[in-house]
């Protein structure tokens, strides 16, 4: 219903009207009036404290799509957020059938015991025997518990290998890269800048690094996420955690590239989009709460977010601070992948395995 009731103050031709939400202001004569307030522009007609109020232009609504924000330092009011983790199952059960014979030696030779540990026992006999033993027992450690893998790579596979290298120098080359932990939904938009969804995130480093006790021939970009690193070698990706490995072909390999609207908090990155800006306490039509001091406007930004996943298991996602980030490594990984498939296909093989 548009009808209610409520009193004013007047001044010379104007009325202030106060209530929780704020201050407003209207004129004109008896019957009719218009006015502004922190619901927006509105005409009054009525009379004898009876009104009825239409909206003569609503300010900015919340956008119906997705946005996000990070809950640190929000005050949630008792708001009670069902956050869900963005996690993978046992690395252990994330493998193909390309894989198993070489999981099967890379997860046997990591949960080898180190005989290293023990030249502490002789260190405290003597310190030249212990400091060699311990030197010498570290070779043999690496010697027992390491996996070679080499390729054999021509001039074809090169260029297309240089391909897939320049397309994850793209996502090192953001300004801000993290990984997305967990994420709940809330309809608690007025506390949450308008988001509806509501995200934990870490930053993360991406680079190149070889797993421990892999030796290998290639450069091997890695991506951690978590207590889990991604290492993403010529033809298979190796899921490592702790002392247990797993292991999936790029066929076998899901990415899915999307833009998603991010309401930051923080500082905002160099190279990152501002599309549409916020307040930290909004009322319902997308203003900010002035029930609120120190209500500060938040930008909107355009992040990508890249989600990696398999049948068995692989779940974990990665926000990058450049939009479209990611697409070329989908499509080189693509690339890789069906090349891989076409040399086996006609009996040549890519590694020395």
């Amino acid at each position: 219903m548009g009808f209610y009731f409520r009193k004013t103050i007047k001044f010379g031709g104007l009325r202030f009207n106060i209530s929780k939400s704020g201050i407003g202001v209207s004129t004109g004569v008896k019957g009719f009036r218009i006015g502004t307030g922190p619901r927006g522009n509105y005409v009054h007609i009525g009379t004898h404290g009876l009104y009825y109020r239409a909206s003569l232009g609503s300010r900015k609504k919340r956008q119906g799509n997705i946005s996000h924000v990070t809950p640190d330092n929000l005050r949630t009011n008792g708001t009670d957020l069902d956050f869900v983790n963005i996690e993978s199952s046992d690395v252990t059960f994330i493998k193909d059938s390309s894989s198993a014979e070489l999981l099967e030696e890379i997860n046997k030779k990591l949960k080898k015991v180190s005989f290293w540990p023990f030249s502490v026992i002789f260190l405290l006999i003597n310190l030249f025997a212990g400091l060699a033993a311990a030197i010498i027992l570290y070779l043999i450690d690496r010697k027992r518990k390491t996996t070679v893998l080499l390729y054999n790579i021509d001039e074809i596979m090169e260029a297309k290998l240089q391909s897939f290298y320049d397309a994850f120098d793209e996502l090192k080359s953001c300004r801000a890269k993290w990984h997305l932990q967990a994420e709940a939904v809330t309809k608690d938009y007025k506390h949450f800048a308008g988001a509806n969804r509501i995200i934990r995130r870490k930053p993360v480093n991406i680079s190149d690094n070889c797993p421990k006790y892999m030796k290998t021939n290639v450069k091997v970009p890695c991506i951690p996420v978590g207590k889990q690193k991604l290492y993403f070698f010529p033809d298979r990706i190796f899921i490592y955690h702790g002392n247990k490995a797993g292991s999936l072909s790029y066929s076998n390999l899901k990415i899915q590239q999307q833009n998603a609207r991010f309401i930051e908090k923080g500082s905002v990155p160099k190279d990152g989009t501002i599309v549409d800006y916020t307040w930290e306490y909004i009322n319902k039509q997308g203003g900010p709460d002035k029930r609120f001091s120190n209500n500060r406007q938040l930008p909107v930004l355009l992040y990508s977010e890249l989600r990696f996943s398999s049948d068995n298991g692989l779940n974990e996602c990665i926000q990058l601070s450049r939009q479209n980030a990611g697409l070329r490594l989908i499509k080189e990984l693509s690339n890789l992948s069906n090349s891989i498939y076409s040399r086996e296909a006609t009996g040549i093989n890519n590694n020395g395995l």
